[in-house]
């Protein structure tokens, strides 16, 4: 089939609105250990960062009495338990069938666990928008760009025709190490606008702002 442009999509805080789950996570998290928990969606959005372990050093975490992974599993645990509550990102529904009737392919590309975001697509029924949804193979989400580097050189996908939609600066990344120049961030997911804006000139508030 030949498709007009690649579409590759973030998911968490780009199509998924999960924002105010991962905030309520962490800030259970902490209180459980007696730390400073009292933060607010801005603060999030301008602590968050990858790799994650990177931002759970600036909220006051050391590892010394317990590992990284330890802090992974139950922070995956507790979002798994909450994931419910979240709904799709506000103008996801219409960007996505508009590209598809534009004759895209949309992908996901995703730091994700690769099984978790397949259960999860379809809990939100948006699995069949998608012609791929690629996860990474454990829940440390280190990083996404291995992985998409290895998706690009299996794939027929020029970088020259693709768009990536993220909502961090690790998306901008990952574009970048795939010679993606199309790199459009939201800042409606886990960083601001100030923090996006620092590192990539195409930043928007909101998906409904979004022109493919």
């Amino acid at each position: 089939m030949q498709f007009m442009k690649t579409v590759i999509w973030d998911f968490n805080g780009t199509i998924l609105d999960d924002l105010d789950l991962c905030l309520n996570v962490e800030k259970e998290m902490l209180r459980r250990r007696h730390m400073f928990a009292d933060y607010t969606r801005e603060d999030y959005q301008k602590l968050f960062c990858f790799p994650v372990i990177n931002y759970y050093y600036k909220i006051g975490y050391t590892f010394e009495n317990e590992t990284y992974e330890d802090i992974s599993v139950e922070f995956n645990d507790l979002y798994d338990a909450g994931f419910d509550t979240c709904t799709l990102v506000d103008g996801f529904a219409e960007l996505i069938e508009q590209s598809i009737r534009d004759g895209n392919r949309n992908v996901i590309l995703s730091a994700s666990r690769h099984d978790a975001l397949i259960d999860q697509c379809h809990k939100l029924h948006i699995a069949h928008y998608f012609d791929e949804i690629l996860g990474i193979d454990n829940a440390l989400a280190f990083s996404k760009i291995q992985m998409a580097e290895k998706w690009m050189a299996n794939s027929d996908v020029a970088p020259e025709e693709c768009v990536y939609i993220g909502d961090t600066v690790h998306d901008k990344e990952t574009a970048d190490a795939l010679g993606i120049k199309d790199c459009i961030l939201v800042a409606c997911g886990h960083q601001s606008y100030d923090v996006l804006k620092k590192k990539c000139e195409n930043v928007v508030h909101s998906l409904r702002e979004v022109k493919l």
